[in-house]
């Protein structure tokens, strides 16, 4: 057998995952004799048993066939390849690298990224990539979500965990298995994963101030992301859902804003809303309220004596609080309220109205 042939066929005849292990094979051919199963593995990218499916794809029984058939051709061939190390998808994506090879090309980093990304070589960071890396070693059901997801990211992305098992033809437990075979921690970990790797990078030709204001709600985003607790979202979504009567109260005209959008999605699900903006009325709303009513309270802000009174006796008089914002030790701060913190009052709070109106509707 020729293996150098088998490989370079392998480089466009096999699946892409196999395709960039026979290009990697070829580009480290006089290391593999000296490197161990676990080696070749790790330098690859890729876990042993996908090793073993890549070489019975070539004709080899197993991966120690596929070593002798290495050595035997170089020692057929009476010379071997200039020793270098091994470079692996590693090497590519590495930082340096790209800034390295983005100065010597004259192009931004983002367009070499992209570059690296249609050839195959994806970050280990790459969700999409560690997903096609791992596909041989899903389940049957979790092969099929695998590609369901490979085939439309952007969907993907924004669909319920429902509409993932529909969609792929599998149970919703399945999803959730899937997403930790991947490497998220749950399935809002893979959607969001999935949502950065469905995102354009970003034109060389956008203008700068562009990219930086861009590059502002994306890191903002990504903070307030890690900032909040799903369990406490979770609570609230389903607190505002099972409420006799919803009342929304603004810490300053600031929040305002937001206390109405907030007011307009939860009509649009079906759950009218009451805002109180005067801080007068407040008192007087926060008398009327009870058990099964909710208090949704934005407070980026300082709020004022008038707002915390308020809180307070809707507080006693048995209404449920949610608190968007607000500092742990501030004067709305109990142990009874959801807190929402916010790290940006205006992307945070955009973020978290859509996160409790997203989950009032998958409910």
């Amino acid at each position: 057998m020729d293996i150098v042939y088998q490989l370079v066929n392998g480089v466009s005849g096999l699946p892409a995952q196999e395709s960039r292990l026979a290009r990697f094979f070829l580009d480290n051919f006089a290391q593999i004799p000296e490197a161990t199963i676990e080696e070749l593995a790790a330098k690859a990218g890729v876990s042993p048993a996908t090793l073993q499916h890549f070489s019975r794809s070539i004709g080899c029984s197993d991966i120690n066939d596929f070593i002798g058939q290495v050595r035997r051709q170089q020692q057929e061939n009476r010379h071997a390849l200039p020793a270098a190390p091994m470079l692996g998808d590693a090497a590519w994506v590495d930082p340096s690298t790209l800034q390295k090879l983005a100065k010597n090309a004259g192009v931004g980093s983002e367009i070499l990224a992209r570059f690296s990304h249609s050839i195959g070589r994806e970050s280990s960071d790459d969700i999409l990539g560690q997903i096609r890396q791992r596909l041989h070693d899903f389940s049957q059901q979790e092969s099929r979500v695998a590609q369901m997801i490979l085939d439309d990211v952007s969907f993907a992305a924004s669909a319920t965990i429902d509409q993932l098992a529909t969609a792929a033809g599998v149970s919703p437990a399945t999803i959730t298995r899937f997403a930790r075979a991947a490497g998220c921690d749950d399935i809002r970990d893979l959607r969001m994963k999935l949502a950065q790797a469905s995102t354009p990078v970003a034109g060389g030709d956008m203008p700068g101030p562009w990219r930086e204001t861009l590059n502002h709600i994306q890191q903002s985003l990504n903070t307030q992301l890690c900032e909040l607790s799903p369990a406490a979202v979770e609570r609230a979504t389903s607190q505002i859902k099972q409420a006799k009567g919803l009342h929304i109260f603004s810490a300053s005209t600031a929040d305002a804003p937001f206390a109405n959008l907030l007011q307009y999605r939860l009509l649009t699900l079906g759950y009218p809303a009451n805002v109180c903006l005067d801080s007068a009325l407040m008192g007087i709303t926060a008398s009327m309220l009870g058990k099964g009513q909710v208090l949704v309270v934005f407070a980026a802000t300082q709020p004022g004596s008038a707002l915390i009174a308020a809180v307070h006796q809707a507080r006693w008089a048995g209404a449920e609080i949610v608190v968007i914002g607000g500092a742990e030790e501030d004067a709305l701060s109990h142990q009874q309220n959801i807190s929402l913190p916010l790290n940006d009052p205006r992307y945070g709070a955009l973020l978290v109205i859509d996160l409790l109106c997203d989950g009032i509707e998958r409910k």
